[in-house]
């Protein structure tokens, strides 16, 4: 009798084990189809508002279905419009003497030139350059009068050993071009000086993701075009670019050689969609609560200048198989691990694979618009971002968020089998993907990654580098997350950890105001907030969400180029003011900074 029952515990334990290793090899192999679906060249590179996308966004809609979950809007389509690309129209002109210009050969408008004509007289001011650091002071427009002319600046600045760090703080074209403004242009004119690039290149017109503009026509115009304006007062660019050089220079030349051009640009628009199906709760009483499982789908098509690709140059299919086709097939991976078990959680699940994650979180920022359930009872995002390069040796996942609720790093620890992968913990809530939105909005996060590699942002980001065990381990530890999170035990309440917005000193700042930009607006009527970092200067000062920035310190802010130049020239410690519009009326807030 006991060897009887022996034998039948060793064949159903054998039956159990064969069963299980069964069903994770079938998960497996749906990682592996689903990403060698979507990083196929096949999709182009998945770029929003391409048929590829659309593509991939009913590959992604099926694959929801067919793990039961249900979707919204019928097709689980949430659309929106993105802007992807700009280009000129047929009324780009240049003109002066009686010569006119070719577009394109001779001159070329940026893509943040506003759609403007102007005829005016020329003004050459240096780099353009107006700033005072502790061992620097230079101001190109000292004793020259700008307004209501065309300014010609040089394009970049001058090699000066030491100083080459505070120079390039301000040498970006658009922070050029909002000195210019505030100096009364109507309008710039760029050069390339031949130390900087002696083949005289003309800038690519290209979308550079904002569709804030310069609020004045700009151009790049070639060295020799400048020369023959230059002409009337004997001088040449080569020339001008050595005396501008010296930190001392005098370079206000005004040019009586009047100027007509005309900037046409055009934006295309695109409609992109979130894909999003739910997975309703177990539980009748709890089920109005919700956790986000989210990963974007969106990559960079076939790369390019203003693509984000770190090989601008080659035109490719920029695959994107980790970045992130892989975060995509982990959360399938996840829906289809709840529709073979039959296990739900108490609260609801809502699955999402984001668009536009590459053109600034836009398909998050969407979502959070207009969420399709309320807002409030979202109790937890979860994010997965490039999550298929598990590396061999230390089997190391990033986990971030464990600091905005409590119960993270407990509810984390007590699912993950250290034998099998490892977790780095980090509380910071903000961080460079879609869950930095719901963290902004005050939504406990947790986001997971395996980290940034040398094809990140490349066409050599493929299928065949992927390791599809590594992620269907991460899509198992987030099944059990979500039985346990989803159960109801965990308050989940949010806690700030860390800022909302990335601080950095890599554009001159020296200071903060402790806010998250809202980038949705496209009117250039002010910084919209998005978020405000609690304890920080802004919060202090009565900054709130919503809040629409107009000045800072007494200067014109229209957008996040005008925001990002007037912080460069405040100081830690400093009061400033700051206007806002707050409910269409308009107050002044005194920041401490």
């Amino acid at each position: 009798m006991r060897k009887f029952r022996f034998s039948v515990l060793v064949l159903l334990l054998s039956g159990f084990i064969s069963i299980t290793g069964f069903a994770q090899e079938k998960y497996i192999e749906g990682v592996k189809k689903d990403i060698g679906f979507l990083a196929s060249d096949s999709l182009k590179g998945r770029k929003p508002g391409t048929p590829e996308m659309l593509t991939a966004a009913k590959y992604i809609s099926t694959q929801f279905q067919n793990a039961g979950l249900t979707l919204i809007n019928g097709d689980g389509f949430q659309s929106f419009e993105v802007v992807t690309d700009v280009t000129p129209g047929n009324s780009n002109e240049f003109s002066f003497n009686s010569r006119v210009l070719k577009m394109k050969e001779d001159f070329i408008p940026y893509s943040f030139s506003e759609n403007k004509a102007l005829d005016a007289s020329v003004v050459f001011a240096g780099y353009g350059f107006d700033f005072k650091t502790d061992s620097l002071v230079r101001n190109d427009y000292a004793g020259i009068d700008v307004k209501g002319k065309w300014v010609m600046l040089l394009r970049g600045y001058p090699e000066s050993g030491k100083k080459n760090d505070i120079y390039s703080n301000y040498a970006s074209d658009r922070g050029k071009v909002v000195v210019a403004k505030d100096k009364g242009a109507a309008g710039v004119l760029f050069v390339t000086g031949p130390a900087m690039d002696k083949n005289d290149e003309l800038v690519s017109l290209f979308y550079d993701k904002s569709k804030a503009g310069g609020g004045i026509p700009v151009f790049n115009i070639k060295r020799k075009i400048a020369d023959s304006i230059l002409s009337s007062v004997s001088k040449t660019i080569a020339k001008l670019e050595k005396d501008a050089s010296s930190e001392n220079a005098i370079t206000g030349i005004a040019i009586p050689t009047v100027v007509h051009a005309q900037s046409d640009l055009l934006l295309t628009r695109v409609s992109t969609n979130n894909v999003i199906g739910e997975l309703s709760g177990s539980n009748p009483s709890l089920k109005d609560n919700y956790i986000v499982v989210g990963a974007h789908y969106d990559h960079l098509g076939m790369g390019g200048h203003g693509s984000g690709s770190r090989k601008p140059d080659t035109n490719a299919v920029h695959n994107g198989a980790d970045d992130n086709a892989s975060g995509v097939a982990c959360i399938i991976d996840i829906a289809n691990r709840f529709f073979k078990t039959k296990k739900r959680p108490d609260y609801s699940v809502i699955f999402v694979a984001f668009s536009g994650e590459e053109l600034g979180m836009l398909g998050s920022t969407a979502f959070l618009a207009k969420p399709p359930v309320d807002k409030s009872k979202i109790k937890l995002m979860m994010n997965f971002d490039m999550v298929g390069r598990l590396n061999p040796k230390t089997k190391t996942i990033s986990v971030s968020g464990n600091g905005t609720f409590k119960e993270a790093e407990t509810l984390i620890r007590s699912h993950n089998d250290s034998t099998k992968m490892k977790i780095t913990l980090h509380p910071e809530g903000y961080g460079p993907s879609d869950h930095a939105a719901f963290y902004s909005d005050n939504i406990p996060v947790l986001y997971f990654t395996t980290g940034v590699h040398g094809d990140y942002h490349t066409p050599e980001d493929d299928a065949d580098k992927i390791d599809n065990n590594g992620v269907d381990m991460i899509a198992a530890l987030a099944y059990d997350l979500l039985l346990d999170a989803g159960s109801g035990k965990y308050p989940m309440a949010f806690k700030e950890a860390g800022p909302k917005v990335k601080t950095s000193t890599r554009a001159g700042l020296k200071v903060t105001l402790g806010i998250m930009p809202d980038f949705t607006s496209e009117e250039n009527k002010g910084l919209g907030v998005g978020g405000v970092t609690k304890d920080g200067p802004a919060d202090h000062g009565g900054m709130k969400k919503g809040d629409v920035i107009t000045a800072i310190d007494g200067k014109t802010v229209t957008n996040i180029y005008d925001y990002m130049e007037r912080l460069k020239n405040l100081t830690p410690g400093q009061r400033t003011s700051v206007d806002i519009i707050r409910d269409g009326k308009k107050e002044i807030l005194i920041i401490q900074l």
